[in-house]
């Protein structure tokens, strides 16, 4: 199954991109700080800047309250700056592009979808992460 980002208005998709890279273990809760995982649930976008690697960077409000409290009961670092981003561009990109699972918890997209998505997502805009 193609893993997509789709933006929503309405009730309604209305507009879907192709995600690049998830972390190197997508699947199942991000709990702690290094686990390669890709947060799950619930968050809102909470800063947006131009990125020096990455193009863009929509960081995802990881952790929250939940995550915090999870990773004290296991005794565990939470982590965070987690983000949906682009490629490092160039041949590395292009590279990068063949592996689905590059990033260290992040979303990976196209350069030319994140300008695009950039521009249309406010910070406070809620989304779902389902990897």
């Amino acid at each position: 199954r193609d893993k997509v980002i789709s933006l929503w208005k309405k009730g309604h998709i209305i507009k879907t991109y192709p995600i690049l890279a998830f972390g190197a273990d997508p699947v199942g809760p991000k709990v702690r700080e290094g686990d390669e995982k890709t947060p799950e649930g619930t968050y809102i976008i909470n800063e947006k800047h131009p990125s020096q690697n990455f193009q863009k960077f929509l960081q995802i409000s990881y952790p929250n309250e939940h995550d915090i409290e999870n990773a004290k009961h296991l005794g565990v670092r939470v982590g965070g700056n987690v983000g949906i981003h682009g490629d490092r561009g160039g041949m590395a990109g292009f590279f990068q592009r063949f592996d689905k699972k590059w990033t260290d918890g992040c979303i990976a997209i196209r350069n030319a979808d994140i300008e695009e998505i950039y521009e249309m997502v406010d910070v406070g805009t809620p989304i779902m992460i389902r990897p």
